[in-house]
């Protein structure tokens, strides 16, 4: 999920390669995104109260759902043409990361069990956000969306984001990509 410190860092030492620019800017523009990214963000935010996720009729999760349609019409509004980049496996240098990942979820479970045995409200929402998990499934959904909209998607052989970022620098001669990452 990136790496940690890295916006800081830059803004620190190399300032001029970091600028904010207004959404309107990439009217006309590709850009490639990370799905991944995106889709976290949406089961931790959209539609949470407390432990519980924004679910349909039949209880199943939609977050992710809500916030890729409502997002990717965003885009789609100011004229920004995304291109959806999905991982792939994972490289084998990551292992050792990803199962840290799943120790500090497994913690998060087990204290999001106590915190609701014992009804404390705000250690609830900290450890349900801690132990969401992106499923197959979830990803899955999102590019039946993402297709429907006529959107375009890109399966990764690995990192989404290192696709995100070959894609950028393939097309740099023509700038028509941009990492929305």
């Amino acid at each position: 999920m990136g790496i940690q410190g890295l916006t800081k860092l830059l803004a620190d030492q190399a300032h001029e390669c970091v600028r904010e620019q207004k959404f309107e800017t990439y009217f006309g523009r590709k850009i490639a995104v990370d799905a991944s990214m995106h889709i976290y963000q949406f089961m931790v935010v959209v539609g949470r109260v407390g432990d519980q996720l924004l679910t349909n009729e039949a209880g199943e999760v939609t977050s992710h759902l809500q916030g890729m349609f409502y997002r990717t019409a965003r885009m789609l509004e100011a004229g920004i043409k995304p291109v959806f980049v999905f991982d792939g496996k994972p490289p084998e240098i990551k292992r050792q990361q990803l199962d840290q990942r799943l120790e500090r979820r497994t913690d998060a479970d087990e204290s999001l069990r106590k915190a609701q045995e014992s009804g404390n409200q705000e250690e609830i929402e900290k450890y349900s956000k801690r132990s969401i998990k992106v499923t197959k499934q979830h990803n899955e959904e999102c590019k039946e969306l993402l297709r429907l909209m006529g959107v375009p998607i890109v399966d990764a052989a690995t990192e989404a984001e290192a696709q995100c970022s070959s894609m950028c620098k393939i097309c740099a001669t023509c700038s028509s990509f941009r990492s929305g990452s």
